[in-house]
C-alpha cells in the first residue's frame, strides 16, 4: 500500500534524490501552495503535536514564508514555542515536506500570522493515492448524504475507509443511484470522542464491493472542507493507524 498520509517521511537514501536544492523550484512549490490555498499540517513536539495551516503569502527579500493562524490557539501557542518544525502540504497530490528551526508571530494584511524561515531544501515526493485507513468493525463510522432523489432526505451509508482527502462508502443498490462527478453538499461524518465534520463530497469513481457484489462503493473526495474540520479528521486517522499498528 502506499502512503500519502500527511506525516514525517523518515530520512532515507531512497528519498534524497527527490530533495529539492533549487531555490527557483522551492519558490515554485511555494507559490503553487499558496495560489491553490492547500492546506499544510506543521508539526513539532517531535511529531506528536500539529496544527493545520495555509500559506498566505512568500517574502523572498525576507527569506520568509508567512502562514495563517491555527484555529486551535493552545496548539498554536505551543507550535510558537517549538524549536523545530516540520511542515507537509500536497501540490497535485504530490508530497511536499520540509523542516525549519522556529517559527515567529507576525501579521498579514492586519490578521495574525506566522513566518517561518525559508528551508535549504524541499522534499518532493510523488505518491498515487492518499493513504486510507479502514475502519474497524466494531468501531466503524457512518455519513449522512442528502438524497439527490429525494430533497430534503438524508441517507445514512457506512464508511469503509478513510483518508485525508476522502472516504470510500458503501451504498445499498436499493437506497439511490449515485454518477461520478455529483458533487454532495453538507454531509456529515460524526466521530465519537472527536467531532462531527461537515463537508461537501464529489463522486469520484463507482464500482461493485470485492466482499458483496450486491453492494455499490462510492469513491468519494472531500471539496472545501474547513481547516478545523481537516484537523478533527488527521487526529483519528492518526488514533485508528497507531492502534493497528500495535495490534499487528
Amino acid at each position: 500500500m502506499e502512503e500519502n498520509l500527511p506525516t514525517p517521511e523518515p530520512p532515507s537514501n531512497d528519498i534524497e534524490q527527490y530533495q529539492v536544492y533549487s531555490r527557483m523550484e522551492m519558490m515554485s512549490i511555494f507559490h503553487a501552495i499558496a495560489e491553490k490555498h492547500t492546506f499544510v499540517t506543521v508539526y513539532f513536539n517531535q511529531g506528536e503535536e500539529f496544527v493545520v495551516t495555509t500559506l498566505l503569502a512568500i517574502n523572498p527579500e525576507f527569506e520568509e514564508l508567512v502562514f495563517d493562524v491555527s484555529a486551535d490557539s493552545a496548539m498554536q501557542h505551543k507550535m510558537l514555542a517549538s524549536q523545530r518544525l516540520l511542515l507537509i502540504g500536497f501540490v497535485e497530490h504530490i508530497k511536499v515536506q520540509f523542516t525549519v528551526n522556529r517559527a515567529e508571530p507576525t501579521t498579514h494584511e492586519g490578521r495574525p500570522a506566522f513566518r517561518v524561515r525559508m528551508p535549504d531544501s524541499v522534499l518532493r515526493l510523488q505518491r498515487r493515492n492518499f493513504y486510507r485507513v479502514p475502519l474497524p468493525q466494531m468501531r466503524g463510522l457512518t455519513c449522512q448524504i442528502p438524497r439527490p432523489d429525494m430533497p430534503g432526505q438524508l441517507l445514512e451509508v457506512r464508511i469503509a475507509d478513510l483518508s485525508v482527502g476522502g472516504i470510500a462508502m458503501m451504498i445499498l443498490p436499493s437506497d439511490l443511484r449515485l454518477q461520478s462527478g455529483m458533487v454532495l453538499q453538507n454531509c456529515k461524518i460524526d466521530i465519537p470522542d472527536f467531532g462531527t465534520v461537515t463537508t461537501a463530497l464529489e463522486i469520484r469513481h463507482l464500482r461493485e464491493d470485492d466482499d458483496n457484489p450486491n453492494n455499490q462503493r462510492a469513491g468519494c473526495q472531500f471539496v472545501g472542507i474547513p481547516g478545523p474540520m481537516m484537523s478533527v479528521l488527521q487526529r483519528y486517522i492518526n488514533q485508528v493507524d497507531r492502534e493497528r499498528r500495535q495490534l499487528s
